[in-house]
């Protein structure tokens, strides 16, 4: 009965022991899980300031290129009035002026 009584002592002091291990790991995950959390909320953050310049971007790029457009019909249109207007510099005899 004393061998055993020991034994049980022992485990108990074992368990003891291990429950200090525990508490121990169990307040590093708590720590951990904070990080976590906290950098989850920066991410969170800096993905909807991402969103927010994706559509600035966006919207900057759709207005380039309507501009860009525009640009290219007044080119379109300028063209044959300078190719015109090129000709008639030709059709000119400067050794007459």
């Amino acid at each position: 009965m004393k061998s055993t009584t020991e034994k049980v002592e022992g485990i108990q002091k074992l368990m003891e022991v291990k429950m200090i291990d525990v508490g121990i790991e169990k307040e590093k995950t708590n720590e951990l899980i904070e990080v976590v959390g906290r950098e989850s909320l920066l991410a969170e953050k800096e993905a909807d300031l991402a969103s927010v310049q994706q559509a600035e971007t966006e919207k900057m790029t759709e207005a380039a290129k309507e501009q860009k457009r525009a640009c290219d019909a007044e080119l379109a249109d300028a063209i044959p009035a300078m190719e015109r207007a090129q000709e008639a510099v030709n059709c000119l005899d400067i050794t007459k002026i």
